[in-house]
C-alpha cells in the first residue's frame, strides 16, 4: 500500500484522505519511512521531523473525521532548509545558521499550514541557495535517486513527499534537469 500512497501526487492524496480511503498517519508513516530509509543514500533532508509530522496526521485525521479541514489537510510536504518556520532552526544551507530560529513563519507555510499540509521537515540545499547544483559542502551533498553521482532534484523524484516546492535563485531546480536530459540524449545518440 505505502508504494502506491507515494506515487500520488498532492491532489491524488488529498482527494483519497477526504474521502477516507486512506488515513493521514498511514500517509505520514508511509513518507517517512521513505525519508528515513533513502536519508543515508539521497541526503535529501536537512532535518526530519518525524514526531511532529506524526502529531499533525493524528490531528489531520480527526479534522476529516469531523468533515473539517482545508484542500491539504494530512498532505505531507517538506520545504528547503530557506522557508523560515517561528521558533524552529532554518539553516538556509549554510553552517553560520545552524542555530538561527527565526521569529517570523514564511507566508507559503503559513498557506500551507492554513490548507492543512502536514510538516516533515526541511529539505538539504545549497548554501542560501546561491550554487546552481544544489552541492552543500555544509550538510553534505544531495545525490540524484536515479543516478546518485549526478546532481540532486532529487526528493520528489525519490517520492520521499507528496509535492515539490522549490526555488531556482542560481538556476539550481533547472541544471540538473538540463544535465539529465543532455545526458539521456548523448546517450540515446551513441546506441
Amino acid at each position: 500500500m505505502s508504494a502506491d500512497l507515494l506515487n500520488q501526487d498532492a491532489t491524488e492524496l488529498a482527494a483519497g484522505l477526504k474521502a477516507r480511503k486512506v488515513s493521514a498517519v498511514e500517509v505520514t508513516e508511509a513518507c517517512l519511512a521513505a525519508a528515513e530509509r533513502l536519508q543515508p543514500v539521497l541526503n535529501c533532508f536537512i532535518r526530519i521531523d518525524g514526531d511532529q509530522a506524526r502529531a499533525q496526521a493524528k490531528a489531520a485525521d480527526a479534522a476529516l473525521a469531523k468533515g473539517t479541514g482545508g484542500p491539504l489537510t494530512g498532505v505531507p510536504l517538506a520545504h528547503k532548509d530557506m522557508y523560515y518556520r517561528a521558533g524552529e532552526v532554518t539553516t538556509c544551507g549554510s553552517k553560520i545558521r545552524r542555530d538561527f530560529k527565526p521569529t517570523v513563519t514564511a507566508t507559503a507555510l503559513e498557506r500551507y499550514a492554513a490548507a492543512g499540509a502536514l510538516n516533515l521537515g526541511t529539505l538539504n540545499m545549497t548554501e542560501f541557495a546561491f550554487y546552481p547544483t544544489g552541492h552543500n559542502w555544509h550538510f553534505g551533498h544531495c545525490r540524484n535517486p536515479w543516478t546518485p553521482r549526478a546532481s540532486p532534484a532529487a526528493r520528489r523524484a525519490a517520492r520521499a513527499r507528496a509535492a515539490p516546492r522549490g526555488s531556482s535563485t542560481a538556476r539550481s531546480a533547472r541544471i540538473p534537469a538540463a544535465r539529465s536530459a543532455c545526458r539521456r540524449i548523448s546517450a540515446a545518440s551513441r546506441a
